[in-house]
């Protein structure tokens, strides 16, 4: 069984312009990452992929519409958030609630993101493993696995559901 794949949203998969007011949904202009298409559809075709962010005020139904304005949607299984997970991202019951919702082992779940800290380290923590999106070629302080582009993603995640 290949492993389950989540994503962040704000500048993993979609560009988070911080000085556009409301939901994405509603933004004049939304865009995907460079690379997220081909990366999502190569995956979708082995792996469920979903959507888990940490970002307040939204809900899954509003993150939906908001990858409805790009080519991506179709590729997510589903999404994921504090309004209704139930925990805030980074807490490991954010990342155990998931896995149980989606019926599946931490352990079979790769997390990508690209905030180490919020994303990468506690899903490591949990038993996942990770990803990190480091497109700021940010110093690697604590050895994670990282690409620094989506165009990356698909041999790492090759390497990663061998070695389970």
């Amino acid at each position: 069984m290949n492993k389950i794949v989540l994503f962040d949203w704000g500048d993993t998969l979609m560009v988070d312009f911080t000085d556009q007011p409301g939901h994405m949904k509603d933004w004049a202009n939304v865009q995907a990452v460079n690379g997220a298409e081909q990366a999502l559809k190569r995956l979708s075709s082995i792996s469920s992929l979903f959507v888990a962010t940490g970002a307040i005020g939204t809900t899954s139904e509003l993150m939906r519409l908001a990858f409805q304005r790009t080519s991506l949607s179709p590729f997510i299984s589903g999404y994921y958030c504090p309004n209704n997970v139930g925990y805030e991202k980074p807490s490991a019951q954010f990342y155990k609630t998931i896995a149980h919702n989606i019926d599946c082992r931490v352990e079979d779940i790769i997390m990508v993101g690209d905030n180490l800290e919020r994303d990468i380290l506690p899903a490591i923590a949990v038993g996942m493993s990770a990803i990190w999106l480091n497109s700021k070629h940010q110093k690697n302080l604590h050895n994670v696995n990282e690409i620094s582009c989506l165009n990356e993603l698909c041999s790492l995640y090759e390497v990663l559901n061998q070695s389970r």
